[in-house]
């Protein structure tokens, strides 16, 4: 079964900021390494040299690493986004199936060009910092809904799974898809801090998110990060970033807009970075 990829998605914008010459999450100045503000395994073009020590560093990658291979693993290689280890990529996946109407399910190995997957991502609420609320009970990572697509196959995800079905000659499939709450909630706060200090500077703002990004701390993710919880058309461009500037009370604080993916129609987070100094 032939591969029915109908396009390839655009190129990020491509940026390069001066050094910072300091870590922007501890600040030491020794051991310092480029950071990509969105992973380069999502294709990001836009860089802040040495910028994060390799300890800071060591903490987020496998944050990174968790969202680029589990959430976004099948859509980067069926949209070829970048990788350091493109010979690593297996040339198959495991897809769930059931061979007769009574059988138990069990796992095909399917050409990855064809492999069909979900596009997951949380629907979130405004955070509190920005809607200027306290909400009550559970502060964490937590998701309730998801805003999901399938694959953009040639003639959508219902015939493809109906044709992948006949070519497989199994009698049912379940494409699956997974999002680590907490993993994810790190990535938007590691996304937006670093593109807060690349555009203010780190002087600019008292930061919020740093236990959040280096030490695992989303036990009040909610107040820091959040998003929309309505559908959004498609943009022309891979991934949105942008400072945003509020009225009035909310002038104090430093907030990023993050859309990854935002070509495909995916929704939109906000991050409260820090207080203005």
């Amino acid at each position: 079964m032939a591969s029915s990829a109908v396009f390839r998605l655009p190129e990020d914008q491509q940026k390069e900021y001066l050094a910072l010459d300091r870590c922007m999450y501890c600040g030491v100045t020794t051991n310092l390494t480029d950071e990509h503000i969105i992973p380069l395994g999502l294709g990001g073009r836009i860089i802040l040299p040495k910028s994060s020590c390799t300890k800071c560093g060591g903490k987020i990658s496998p944050v990174e690493r968790t969202c680029l291979r589990t959430m976004f693993g099948p859509l980067r290689m069926y949209y070829e986004l970048p990788t350091r280890r493109r010979k690593e990529r297996p040339k198959t996946l495991s897809l769930r199936v059931k061979v007769t109407a009574d059988a138990d399910w069990s796992y095909m190995e399917v050409d990855r060009d064809v492999y069909p997957f979900f596009i997951l991502f949380p629907f979130l609420e405004i955070p509190d910092e920005l809607a200027r609320v306290m909400r009550e009970g559970d502060r964490g990572a937590k998701v309730q809904t998801l805003w999901i697509r399938g694959a953009s196959f040639r003639d959508g995800i219902t015939a493809h799974l109906e044709r992948l079905t006949a070519a497989l000659n199994v009698r049912e499939i379940m494409p699956t898809a997974t999002v680590s709450a907490p993993d994810f909630f790190r990535l938007l706060a590691k996304i937006a801090h670093a593109f807060a200090v690349a555009e203010s500077g780190l002087e600019a703002f008292d930061p919020f998110l740093i236990p959040m990004i280096c030490d695992a701390d989303t036990s009040n993710a909610v107040q820091y990060v959040g998003g929309m919880r309505q559908e959004e058309p498609a943009s022309s461009r891979l991934h949105e970033l942008a400072m945003m500037q509020w009225n009035g009370p909310l002038q104090e604080i430093v907030t990023v807009k993050v859309r990854l993916l935002a070509v495909l129609g995916t929704p939109t987070y906000f991050v409260a970075v820090g207080k203005r100094r």
